[in-house]
């Protein structure tokens, strides 16, 4: 057998080889191609398996980057103006609320049986309709040496929260009014010293139309501690007589009340303290009498109550413990309080005052050998204080036109020296 045979019967009798794998397979075959293609063909083959084992590749997201924030600069703006939105929103809130509970009440006293007070129907219908208080304020000399209660000062304070304002009105103590069928006609300071605060309050509601339920009587010593309270008050002497009789009655005052203030030597504007300035309101034999005591008695009670309503709190407090053994009053703590938040939130602290009768609508007569301040006429008297008050026309009630036409009547044809003021 020759060789060739002899080679082609061993490859038949061995035994097939093993199928290589084909990535195997595919491996031998790119081996046997680099080694017979040529360098540039190879890497151009090389690079074309990259492609092709690129495309074949599981694609690998990317993990989501965070986006950046781009800073606003006007960010903070709106921050701001948000946060003061909300501010705005609940002290409208807290305002609404304070209004409900303080002002809704405010006429609360008209109720019931107001002949007590000597309110007539027809004012009390009125004043419901007004978010207006007015409270009486009675200043007597209640000193030990005196027999009686005089009312030297007789005001209203009112607290005007439709328009935010706080007014001072003086009543004329020698008016000539009607205080109850016991003691007919008299002089308007009688009716406290013949039944205190009440029959006062009866008189003035009667007299002036008011629905006045509440008042605040004062003596020597809560003068004196107010006025020190808020560090004193200006008073401006006009003449030298006006400075003698302050200093004549400072002696009084001093003795009386046991201070030690010094005489005023001079006069123009000054500030003075508590025994002064009540010295200075008792002066009554200067200028106009008791015309121009009642614009003294104003003047300071006007400056004691805006200092009082611009003291912080602690402040205000240290005022009404000093003067409270001092004062008599009809208002409850909570009364107080409450009158007193709302006269401190008001916008404005300026007081504006005014004195009845007016200037324009009264005359001094002699009744009986006794001088009064008569009232001319009592109704337009009337209408002209609720003008100033509640800033709106009003008709007196058929019980003050009454009264009206009963005093025109007794003074009409009597003796009188003396005529229109």
């Amino acid at each position: 057998m020759n060789n060739r045979k002899k080679s082609v019967i061993e490859n038949r009798r061995s035994p097939a080889p093993k199928k290589k794998s084909n990535e195997n397979s595919r491996q031998d075959t790119t081996r046997r191609t680099k080694a017979t293609q040529p360098q540039a063909i190879r890497k151009q083959a090389t690079q074309k398996q990259a492609v092709q084992r690129e495309k074949t590749k599981p694609i690998t997201l990317p993990a989501p980057v965070a986006k950046k924030k781009k800073k606003k600069n006007g960010g903070w703006v709106k921050k701001f103006f948000r946060t003061l939105l909300l501010i705005i929103i609940f002290l409208m809130a807290t305002g609404f609320a304070v209004n409900a509970f303080f002002l809704g009440n405010v006429t609360s006293d008209l109720k019931g049986n107001l002949k007590q007070y000597g309110i007539s129907d027809e004012a009390a219908s009125f004043a419901k309709q007004h978010k207006i208080v007015n409270v009486a304020v009675f200043g007597v000399d209640g000193r030990d040496d005196v027999e009686g209660d005089r009312t030297d000062t007789i005001m209203i304070a009112t607290a005007d929260y439709e328009h935010s304002k706080v007014k001072v009105s003086s009543l004329m103590r020698d008016t000539y009014v009607y205080i109850n069928d016991k003691y007919e006609y008299d002089k308007l300071n009688a009716a406290y010293a013949y039944g205190g605060p009440t029959l006062a309050l009866q008189t003035i509601n009667k007299n002036f139309d008011t629905t006045i339920t509440d008042y605040v009587t004062i003596d020597f010593n809560a003068m004196v501690s107010m006025v020190n309270a808020v560090g004193g008050v200006t008073v401006d002497i006009k003449t030298e007589e006006e400075l003698d009789w302050v200093n004549e009655y400072l002696m009084d005052v001093n003795e009386k009340v046991e201070t030690g203030s010094p005489f005023l030597e001079k006069t123009g504007p000054q500030v003075v303290d508590g025994s002064q300035a009540l010295a200075y309101c008792r002066v009554r034999y200067v200028g106009d009498g008791d015309f121009d005591r009642t614009l003294r008695q104003r003047t300071v009670f006007e400056q004691v109550l805006s200092k009082a309503l611009d003291l912080d709190l602690q402040d205000q407090y240290n005022l009404v413990m000093s003067t409270l053994p001092y004062v008599q009053t009809s208002l409850s703590t909570m009364e107080m309080i409450k009158y007193g938040a709302n006269l401190a939130l008001m916008p404005s602290k300026d007081i504006e005052q005014s004195r009845f009768p007016t200037d324009e609508l009264i005359s001094l007569d002699n009744l009986d050998g006794v001088s009064y301040v008569v009232p001319n006429t009592l109704v337009e008297n009337i209408e002209a204080f609720y003008k100033f008050i509640y800033e709106t026309a009003y008709t007196p009630s058929d019980t003050a036109t009454e009264i009206s036409d009963e005093i025109e009547t007794s003074v009409k044809g009597a003796s009188s020296d003396s005529g229109s003021y």
